[in-house]
């Protein structure tokens, strides 16, 4: 009888302990599943946090990143490192975010800018199919441009991106553009920037997107990223990256 009273003691006394107690073995996830009475004690926080934790280490030992052993650990110490972790990555997230916002901010300042000294109309869009006596062995997409020089100076260079969008506002895709055309002070340049896009015809990325999309049925504009004057004079955009 005595013996049935002290397992009964040491059985309540298990079952009311703490699971930040329990100490981690080689195997935690393991063990987490084989004493999951114990853990369902753990707030759902708590419990997300040592799951994700030991998951996360569980990744970085398997490809060879930088694991730190849990073993010897309790839980609770191993919850209180996912905090640290939690919080490093939520500063260095809002970090990224005040440099990204920064940055933004930076390129609408240049960009208006640029957009002060010309303006770039997307007149035509064509798809020119293959042809393989001149060597095209892929349709071939070609925008035709209108640059006007609104500034003072002979413009040598100026790249952005043209982004096209349907009738209803969506974007249907961008594509990068280089003119590398001099134009002169108060005229305007007509060109297809001597370029195109080949369409493939697997993939269906913007260019095919772009290709497919009937022009009536677009509208274009013109994001400016850099510009460089024939006097030396350079204006560009921060990386957003």
């Amino acid at each position: 009888m005595k013996r049935m009273k002290l397992l009964a003691a040491v059985l309540f006394l298990a079952g009311c302990s703490d699971p930040k107690d329990i100490v981690l073995g080689p195997e935690p996830l393991k063990q987490l599943s084989e004493q999951g009475a114990q853990i369902k004690k753990l707030s759902e926080e708590d419990r997300k946090l040592l799951a994700a934790y030991l998951a996360m280490d569980k990744m970085r030992s398997v490809f060879g990143g930088n694991s730190k052993s849990v073993a010897g650990m309790t839980i609770g110490e191993v919850i209180e490192e996912a905090k640290k972790v939690r919080e490093n990555m939520l500063a260095k997230e809002a970090e990224e975010k005040a440099l990204k916002e920064k940055v933004m901010a930076e390129q609408k300042v240049i960009s208006e800018k640029i957009s002060s000294s010309v303006v770039v109309a997307v007149v035509d869009k064509e798809v020119r199919p293959k042809n393989y006596e001149i060597g095209r062995y892929e349709d071939f997409l070609s925008i035709s441009y209108a640059v006007e020089n609104k500034s003072k100076k002979v413009i040598r260079q100026l790249k952005g991106r043209v982004i096209f969008k349907d009738a209803t506002g969506d974007l249907v895709g961008w594509l990068p553009v280089n003119f590398e055309e001099k134009i002169a002070a108060g005229t305007t340049l007509k060109t297809d920037t001597g370029s195109g896009w080949r369409v493939s015809g697997i993939t269906n990325g913007d260019i095919e997107k772009i290709a497919r999309t009937e022009f009536s049925l677009m509208t274009a504009s013109f994001e400016p990223d850099a510009i460089a004057f024939d006097d030396g004079e350079v204006i560009k955009s921060p990386d957003l990256n």
